[in-house]
């Protein structure tokens, strides 16, 4: 099973490699850099202060809920459609909290490499311009927590297909059939055919050219199908698969009392968002289909306990496509971004307990790069919190962090770090500034389940999950990552 989506699989490698040569030509305008120092305030003030935001001013906080609720049904998790404010950098949602990086090597000037994106720096955007967002999705077995189903969804990463406007929301639901994807007004996720390439009035760049419907050229599941591609696939693997689906395996805490090892589950997908191969172009191209990857992969995998889900995620997309800029095509190029999300069956904040502690104990799971221009390391570590709801002081500890590979490295990532828990209706929720030797960034984190007394420690809820980011003052090393633990 596909586990460390820091590497890429062969064949999306490989059909990255061609992205530019295979399914047409270079794009116009340039990526412009986003900013690092200006994460979200939508719907809150600025935290400029460098320190803690102190969760209970009122006006650093969401006039909103701070509870899941999910448009695709009571038996589904999910961390939020609207992003309601970033504090220490790290994006709050109703029932979730997340961080973004992008790659590095696209934002030179001239891009060396156009088709492989390399590196990793903090993401944002700068203020008043639309925040990233991931929404990600999970439908599970209540008992296991073993996924039945995922979807992953992304907007507003400052990519664009046509150099002006950002391209169509992205929705992964790593589907092994032939179809499409989009929302319906409620929200909820709704799957219809897959359009034949002749229905030129749905695929109208046959018609209107980069005036086209950009949606229309997103969110589409080509194979197993029966049409011919246009375009030669890079590799001897068969072109008749862009995914193998979602995958999922149990984690001792379902079976044990002491078991804290969360249960995994991940997919990955080749894509072709963007690629007016999807419908028939009479007199230019011919007729038939994308090849698998032909714009790109994406990659979801997530840990994850009754309540609590911690997920990374990682897109590499096609941006400044010649066909939609109408240009020369010489700014055509791949650029990435990666995600991780803490999210879940937030805890009642009217039910989190004002006196008492506990302690929770779980892991810790990222990205590292030791500079702004190397691809990360996945790394995984030990994570125990420990927690006073009467000062609402939460201590947050990482140890034992390796790199999760055939190395098994140890990384300069274990440190401790204190947090503090909001009142009222974000007692659920709680944030504060990293500050460990050379590493400074931010931490958030949610409470996830019900309030519980069993185990070796105080009443509290069941679980808890949360995101960080953070650099380095010296090399630009950068880590966006995350912890999920349960409570002893």
């Amino acid at each position: 099973m596909f586990r460390d989506f820091n590497i890429k699989p062969l064949v999306a490698a490989m059909a990255a490699a061609s992205l530019l040569t295979a399914c047409g030509g270079g794009g116009g305008g340039s990526d412009p850099a986003p900013s690092t120092n200006n994460p979200s305030q939508n719907g809150g003030t600025p935290d400029t202060s460098g320190g803690n935001p102190n969760p209970n001013n009122p006006g650093n906080q969401p006039d909103t809920s701070m509870t899941m609720t999910c448009a695709d049904g009571s038996d589904v998790q999910c961390s939020g459609s609207t992003v309601l404010l970033s504090d220490n950098g790290v994006t709050l949602t109703d029932s979730g909290v997340q961080v973004f990086s992008r790659t590095t090597s696209d934002l030179a000037d001239p891009i060396v490499d156009k088709t492989t994106p390399i590196g990793m720096a903090l993401f944002d955007r700068p203020a008043g311009e639309p925040q990233p967002l991931a929404d990600v999705r999970v439908r599970k077995d209540a008992t296991t927590g073993l996924a039945t189903g995922a979807a992953l969804l992304l907007s507003n990463l400052n990519m664009s297909w046509d150099g002006t406007t950002d391209r169509p929301l992205i929705i992964e639901t790593f589907a092994t059939e032939a179809g499409r994807v989009e929302l319906n007004t409620a929200g909820a996720l709704a799957r219809s055919s897959l359009r034949p390439t002749s229905d030129v009035a749905f695929y109208n760049f046959a018609s209107l050219g980069r005036n086209a419907t950009q949606a229309n050229y997103a969110n589409n599941s080509y194979y197993p199908r029966s049409a011919t591609s246009d375009c030669t696939p890079v590799s001897t693997t068969p072109a008749d698969c862009e995914t193998s689906g979602i995958s999922a395996t149990a984690g001792d805490w379902s079976t044990s009392e002491t078991g804290r090892l969360p249960s995994w589950f991940g997919g990955s997908r080749l894509h072709n968002d963007g690629d007016i191969h999807a419908g028939d172009i009479p007199g230019a191209v011919g007729t038939g289909v994308p090849f698998p990857g032909s714009k790109g992969y994406r990659s979801l995998d997530s840990w994850n306990y009754q309540y609590a889900n911690l997920s990374s995620w990682v897109t590499q997309d096609t941006i400044r496509m010649a066909e939609w800029t109408g240009g020369s095509g010489s700014d055509e190029h791949n650029t990435g971004r990666r995600g991780v999300v803490a999210f879940g069956a937030v805890t009642d904040p009217t039910l989190v307990p004002t006196s008492g502690t506990a302690t929770y104990s779980g892991i810790v799971y990222g990205y590292y790069a030791t500079s702004a221009s190397v691809d990360p390391d996945v790394v995984r570590g030990t994570a125990t919190v420990t927690v006073d709801y009467g000062t609402r002081n939460v201590t947050v500890s990482f140890t034992n962090v390796i790199r999760y590979d055939a190395t098994g490295a140890t990384v300069p990532l274990a440190f401790d770090t204190a947090v503090v828990q909001g009142t009222g209706r974000n007692a659920n929720y709680m944030t504060g500034p990293i500050n460990a030797g050379t590493f400074t960034g931010g931490l958030s984190a949610r409470y996830f389940g019900p309030i519980v007394s069993t185990g070796s420690t105080g009443a509290g809820p069941a679980e808890i999950a949360g995101a960080m980011r953070f650099t380095s003052g010296t090399g630009g090393a950068a880590v966006i990552g995350g912890f999920i633990a349960r409570k002893d």
